[in-house]
């Protein structure tokens, strides 16, 4: 067809002196057109604003939960020292009873060694201290007093003696200890001590001769011994400054020439003010 076409406008041509058709190009025919003119052109390549792209569109942020933190502590207990005060003032009674104590002593004929048993006594004093939060340190002066039961033994010659005495001291500590709270008022401590105390030792003794008891002899002697003493007990903060306490102490004191050493055992009972 497209043959016979091309004979047909060659036959034309020479009839009417015309160019004739030419065999289409088909891939020529494909290019694209240019329509555009050279001013054109030129306008298109001039540069040109910058073209951003669009934002994106942005999401809200899901609220944020607030962290919650729980503390592990429920309750934050005073120490001593911001319950109670820097320091206190305390005086104080109580009522003792003391180990026995031997007694030595000689004459021109005979030896004699007695042990005196222990009896009530009692005590008075004063003791002041120094909080730092549960920590204490404390001072104390107390007098204390005490009879020895009567007892009776026989001497090297089995002469029977009755022998009494009676056992004074007027001691000086100073000490620490500690406290624990038990609840919003009461407490319970604890205290070691050490000093020195002025002991007094006095010994009567009488014989039995066959028919009654005769004078023997009396010894009085004194010294400044060494002492200890270890305490334990409660106290209660009945108002704002003022506290009362019950306690038991162990005093120690150390040997007063011929009178060996003894053990005190008081029972304390104390009222003071917190400052």
């Amino acid at each position: 067809m497209e043959q016979r076409a091309l004979e047909l406008s060659h036959r034309l041509s020479e009839m009417s002196g015309d160019d004739p058709i030419q065999l289409i190009d088909y891939n020529e025919s494909l290019e694209p057109v240019e329509l555009e003119t050279d001013a054109q052109k030129s306008y298109n390549d001039l540069p040109g604003p910058v073209v951003e792209p669009l934002p994106l569109p942005v999401e809200d942020p899901e609220p944020e939960t607030p962290t919650v933190y729980q503390s592990e502590v429920s309750r934050i207990t005073p120490t001593s020292q911001q319950r109670k005060g820097d320091y206190y003032f305390m005086p104080f009674v109580g009522v003792s009873f003391s180990s026995s104590t031997t007694y030595s002593f000689a004459t021109e004929n005979n030896n004699f060694e007695d042990d005196l048993p222990g009896a009530w006594g009692n005590s008075v004093g004063l003791s002041s201290g120094l909080r730092f939060n549960n920590w204490l340190l404390y001072g104390r002066l107390a007098y204390q007093h005490h009879e020895f039961n009567t007892n009776s033994f026989r001497n090297d010659s089995e002469i029977e003696v009755i022998a009494s005495g009676i056992e004074e001291s007027f001691a000086a500590t100073i000490g620490g200890g500690y406290t624990i709270t038990l609840t919003e008022k009461l407490s319970t401590n604890g205290t070691i001590g050490v000093g020195f105390a002025f002991r007094k030792n006095t010994f009567d003794s009488q014989f039995y001769n066959g028919t009654e008891y005769a004078f023997l002899i009396s010894d009085d002697q004194s010294s400044l011994v060494f002492t200890y003493d270890f305490s334990m007990g409660f106290e209660y903060l009945f108002a704002n400054n003022y506290s009362a306490r019950l306690g038991y102490r162990l005093l120690g004191l150390t040997s007063n020439e011929s009178f060996e050493g003894s053990f005190q055992h008081l029972i304390e009972l104390g009222v003071g003010a917190n400052f």
